[in-house]
């Protein structure tokens, strides 16, 4: 049966590198939405809480409760306001009519749109922002922003730093309570040089990839597998798979393997030099449960770094490991 094994180890070795660019663990955010990137949130929550992190972020609340015995504080990155909030998570609020929309007492943190934008409120919209959470009795518990090009050789860095200075020094003269500000992300805790008093969300870089440079050291956690579903001697002129894109051209022994693209993986279908963890290629078309390749043996490794299929596909290391299906068995491993 396929399955992702997960480093105990290499997680605690980046959660490490992590806390000593910022000068706490507790100042460690750590960013498990959406299955924590597909590693597995309650596997990787359980080890983070562990090792002394006491915020998560998540998607929505589904995933906040799922977590929620683990943690200290869990902010919800993408709630929509309904009136009935639990008053145990944090919401960020991304627009100010959130503001008129959420349950009165509920926690929140003010997103800050600093050059994105995507979503967040404006530095000019502070002081109304301020205005509305005194009058519905909200309780502020922090602010953030979201950096749009960290990982990359720009001035944008350093305008929106500078933008969510301005915000911080505004919400501080409006509101005179205690609060946590962040603004880094993965890519930006290796770039900067400065982090200052902000605490910092962790994304990729808890799980071993880096988003501008290598200066933390880490090491990838996850590794996935496969298992033999059957063998053969694929002779030659015979074909492999759908529409029979592999033809051989001598006699090899051939294995089929348990995952597709039904499991999360995008789907190769055949054309170019698609390789495995061995350097060994893929045959022929992905089949939705199974691929082929040469045997090599009852188990072999998928792949243990999402760079080298993003690569491949065009595509970021996020959109490999964030499709992995949740039904594909985790199992931690030191």
């Amino acid at each position: 049966m396929s399955e992702i094994l997960l480093s105990k180890s290499a997680y605690e070795h980046n959660l490490t590198q992590i806390a000593k660019k910022v000068g706490s663990k507790k100042r460690i955010i750590a960013v498990l939405k959406d299955n924590a990137y597909g590693h597995g949130a309650l596997l990787m929550g359980k080890i983070a809480s562990e090792f002394g992190i006491e915020i998560a972020c998540v998607k929505s609340e589904l995933e906040a409760r799922e977590l929620s015995r683990l943690f200290k504080s869990i902010i919800v990155l993408s709630h929509l306001p309904t009136g009935a909030e639990n008053g145990e998570f944090i919401y960020a609020i991304n627009e100010l009519r959130a503001l008129e929309k959420i349950r009165p007492n509920s926690q929140i943190h003010l997103a800050i749109d600093t050059l994105m934008h995507r979503n967040g409120i404006d530095i000019t919209e502070i002081e109304t922002a301020i205005n509305i959470i005194k009058k519905r009795n909200l309780i502020l518990k922090g602010a953030f922003t979201h950096f749009r090009a960290s990982d990359e050789h720009s001035g944008d860095y350093f305008v929106q730093k500078e933008n969510f200075k301005q915000a911080k020094d505004k919400i501080k003269e409006f509101f005179d309570g205690e609060l946590i500000f962040h603004s880094h992300n993965s890519a930006a805790i290796e770039r900067s040089a400065d982090i200052g008093d902000e605490y910092v969300r962790a994304g990729m870089a808890q799980f071993g990839y880096f988003g501008f440079n290598d200066s933390l050291g880490l090491k990838r956690v996850l590794s996935l597998y496969a298992d033999r579903i059957s063998s053969r001697v694929l002779r030659t002129g015979q074909s492999v798979g759908y529409g029979g894109v592999f033809t051989a051209t001598s006699d090899m022994n051939i294995a089929t393997y348990d995952l597709g693209y039904g499991d999360g993986l995008l789907r190769y279908n055949g054309k170019g030099e698609l390789y495995l963890a061995n350097g060994k290629p893929i045959l022929g078309k992905m089949s939705m449960d199974s691929f082929s390749s040469i045997d090599m043996g009852e188990r072999i490794c998928v792949f243990d770094n999402a760079d080298i299929w993003a690569e491949f596909f065009g595509t970021i290391n996020y959109d490999i490991l964030v499709k992995l299906s949740p039904t594909i068995a985790r199992r931690v491993v030191e």
